[in-house]
């Protein structure tokens, strides 16, 4: 959200901005998460221990819906203001991926 702090003001362009930060961030979620996916099937395929990876498929389901909730939520909250609402889901769509990627960068096993 930083990187689009100077559009503020200028809604359409925010919001765009917002957007592609996200998009970013998404796809170095989806990274990290492929990466640890490929050394849990390893882990399965060496091991026999299939537990772990089927968790860890859990977890970001769980991830996805949390985020999306505890997010919404606060969109809802400033209703009939779409605009308003729409910035602050996606700031906050924004703070999870972020929380999300330093949890996955430090996931150690």
């Amino acid at each position: 959200a930083s990187r689009c702090a100077e559009k503020r003001q200028l809604h359409i362009e925010y919001s765009r901005c917002l957007d592609q930060e996200l998009e970013k961030l998404q796809r170095e979620v989806s990274s990290w998460e492929n990466s640890h996916l490929f050394r849990l099937e390893e882990l399965e395929k060496n091991t026999g221990r299939g537990e772990p990876l089927k968790v860890f498929k859990r977890s970001r389901k769980q991830f996805q819906l949390f985020s999306t909730d505890h997010c919404r939520w606060q969109y809802l909250a400033l209703i009939p203001d779409s605009q308003a609402g729409t910035a602050v889901y996606k700031e906050c769509m924004l703070e999870q991926l972020k929380i999300q990627v330093t949890v996955l960068q430090q996931l150690n096993y």
